[in-house]
């Protein structure tokens, strides 16, 4: 077995090798990076994608992104490790072990502190395997799924509109004061949200909207249509999914509502990033406009992720919401980098 770094050529056979590899237990889908399997990855200002080869053919993958976040009160380099697949006649075969072991070496080489990863509760073989690994459940968070149906009601009384590159200083502002506090953010300025808008695919600041009043930014959301850079297909539905898709579509007869995706349906959805506000209620006029917004594009979900009690929460009354566990794990690779229990932050994109 060869490991090495991905390349362009490899885009097809990456995205093939996807596709035999769904995820999920209550839902059960098939997630494959296109057109540009790359493009995942590229909302990280500095990643590598890993390939396992066996006689000439990908075999398995897994990728890692650096960033530059705050761990026990100063900023220093942390690796994220995403994206781990193998062909489904290889597994139990050392080849996770073998993609995180080189991952792992090349985080450290970069002089990385720690690495961290998250995985969906019902995941337990990934949780076994990242723990025999030297990964610890630093945190358990929550990832709501808001459920996109009808338009809802967005009071106006303050401006709505996209941000411009004039907006990033104040919008900078906004997110530190937020999230200063909390492990793996990473600081925000003008440069970096400009370098993130600029290099992402699918986002520009059409998809930052901002709400201000007397030229005062009291809030920012900015969502990710990731339909264009990854194709979720719908592969089966467990026993429980199947009576709550019943039950919804008999509720429908009566007035709006969601449905639970039915097999061999593309989803389309959404994820929040960034997020930025002073008050809650500023934070729900935002997400209910946002809400609107996707409702005409044919969104169906709006995802983000925080901890269990975080404040952001009170903004989604009002939506229908399912809420999904995500277990954060670290792995510290430097004494100095202790992180003990304070409250975390995970980017949208992480998802």
């Amino acid at each position: 077995m060869h490991i090495r770094k991905a390349i362009i050529d490899d885009n097809a056979e990456l995205q093939q090798l996807q596709a035999q590899c769904p995820m999920g237990t209550q839902l059960v889908v098939s997630i494959v990076n296109t057109p540009d399997f790359f493009a995942r990855a590229k909302a990280y200002e500095s990643y590598e994608v890993f390939v396992a080869t066996e006689e000439g053919k990908i075999i398995g993958s897994a990728a890692c992104a650096i960033r530059q976040a705050i761990v026990d009160g100063k900023v220093s380099s942390i690796g994220y490790e995403f994206q781990y697949f193998t062909h489904p006649e290889c597994r139990r075969k050392g080849v996770a072990r073998q993609l995180h072991n080189h991952i792992e070496d090349y985080l450290i080489s970069k002089d990385a502190v720690l690495s961290y990863l998250i995985i969906m509760e019902g995941n337990v073989p990934s949780m076994k395997f990242f723990e025999g690994q030297g990964f610890k459940l630093y945190r358990t968070l929550v990832m709501p799924g808001l459920a996109v149906h009808k338009e809802m009601k967005c009071p106006q009384r303050r401006t709505i509109r996209p941000a411009v590159p004039n907006d990033l200083s104040s919008i900078s502002k906004l997110l530190n004061q937020m999230w200063k506090e909390y492990v793996f953010y990473e600081p925000a300025s003008a440069e970096t949200l400009a370098r993130f808008i600029n290099r992402t695919p699918a986002y520009d600041f059409d998809n930052l909207i901002i709400l201000e009043d007397a030229n005062e930014i009291l809030a920012c959301l900015g969502f990710w249509d990731w339909s264009h850079v990854m194709r979720i297909t719908v592969i089966e539905r467990n026993l429980k999914m199947q009576i709550m898709g019943f039950l919804l579509d008999v509720a429908g007869f009566l007035r709006p509502m969601p449905r639970v995706p039915r097999p061999l349906e593309t989803l389309r959805q959404w994820c929040l990033t960034p997020i930025g506000f002073k008050d809650t209620d500023h934070l729900q006029v935002l997400l209910r406009y946002v809400n609107n917004q996707a409702v005409t594009r044919g969104i169906k979900q709006i995802f983000f992720v925080c901890e269990r009690n975080h404040e952001l929460l009170r903004s989604t009354k009002g939506f229908i919401r399912a809420d999904t566990l995500i277990h954060s794990y670290a792995k510290v690779y430097q004494e100095s980098a202790t992180i003990g229990t304070r409250r975390i932050f995970i980017d949208g994109i992480d998802l």
